[in-house]
C-alpha cells in the first residue's frame, strides 16, 4: 500500500512537471531533479529524504508556477529566495547520498549503487575521487547489470577515465555465451603501435581474432572500405565497428 502511495504521489508530481521562465538556470536543475531521484523513494533508506524534497519542489512550483519575468519585483525576489532554499535541501541531500555511495560501494550493494549513480549530475561529477569511485566501481561490476546512463558518460568521456579501468586480465572472454560464435577482425597495420596494443589486449583476455595488414592484404582494405572505416586500428565484433584504441567499447561488445 505504501508502495502505491509513493508512486502515486511521484506521478502526479511528474505528470505536471513544468518551471516558470525566471531563474531557469537554477530552477531547471532543481525541479529536473526530483525525476532523477524517482528510484531511489522507494528504498527505505532514502524514501523520507526525498519525498521531502520532492514536496518541497513541489511547494515552490505550486505556489509560483504561474510567474513571469515581468511580474511584480517583491513576488519575483520571493521565487527566487524559495529557490534558494530548495537548493540548500538538495545540497544537503546530494551530500547524503554522496556518503551513501561510499558506503554501498564498501559493502558491494551494486543494485542500490546504480540508483544513486543515476542520480549524479556533472557537476558531482567535478569531483575526481568521487568520479575514480563510480567508475573503477561500474568497470569491476557492469557485467552483472549495466547502466544506459553510466555507459553514455563514460562513452564520452573516455579519454579522461580510461585510466581507472584494469589493464589486464579484466574479463576471460572466452567464457561468454556467445565465445563460440562470436567474430572479431582487427584491421591495422605494421607500423600501428595502437594495433600492438589492441593485440595484447585480446591475448591477455583470452579473445580468438583474425587480423588483416591494411598495407598487405586485399580482404582487410576490403573490410575497410566495407565498413567505411576512417582510421586504423578497426576493430569488428560482429558486425559493430569500433576505431582506434577503446578498451570500454571492446568490452562492451565482447561481453554480449
Amino acid at each position: 500500500m505504501l508502495r502505491i502511495l509513493i508512486i502515486a504521489f511521484i506521478s502526479l508530481s511528474l505528470h505536471a512537471f513544468s518551471y516558470p521562465e525566471p531563474y531557469k538556470e537554477l530552477a531547471g536543475p532543481l525541479f529536473k531533479a526530483r525525476v532523477q531521484l524517482d528510484e531511489l523513494a522507494y528504498n527505505a533508506k532514502f524514501r523520507p529524504y526525498i519525498l521531502s524534497y520532492v514536496a518541497h519542489s513541489d511547494h515552490v512550483l505550486g505556489h509560483f508556477k504561474r510567474i513571469k519575468v515581468d511580474s511584480d519585483p517583491k513576488r519575483l525576489q520571493a521565487y527566487h529566495t524559495a529557490l534558494l532554499s530548495l537548493q540548500n535541501e538538495y545540497n544537503t541531500l546530494t551530500q547524503f547520498l554522496h556518503k551513501q555511495l561510499t558506503r554501498v560501494i564498501s559493502n558491494n550493494q551494486y543494485p542500490i549503487f546504480l540508483k544513486i549513480a543515476s542520480t549524479l549530475n556533472d557537476e558531482d561529477y567535478q569531483n575526481p575521487y568521487l568520479r575514480e569511485k563510480v567508475y573503477t566501481y561500474y568497470a569491476a561490476h557492469r557485467h552483472e547489470e549495466t547502466s544506459c546512463i553510466l555507459d553514455n558518460r563514460i562513452k564520452s568521456e573516455w579519454d579522461v577515465i580510461a585510466t581507472y579501468y584494469p589493464k589486464k586480465a579484466r574479463f576471460d572472454y572466452s567464457t561468454t555465451d556467445n565465445a563460440y560464435y562470436r567474430e572479431v577482425i582487427l584491421i591495422t597495420t605494421s607500423h600501428s603501435p595502437y594495433g600492438e596494443k589492441i593485440k595484447a589486449f585480446f591475448k591477455e583476455n583470452n579473445v580468438r581474432y583474425t587480423t588483416y595488414d591494411l598495407d598487405k592484404d586485399e580482404k582487410g582494405a576490403e573490410l575497410f572500405g566495407k565498413y567505411n572505416g576512417t582510421r586504423i586500428p578497426m576493430v569488428i565484433i560482429n558486425n559493430r565497428v569500433i576505431e582506434g584504441y577503446n578498451e570500454y567499447e571492446m568490452d562492451k561488445q565482447l561481453r554480449h
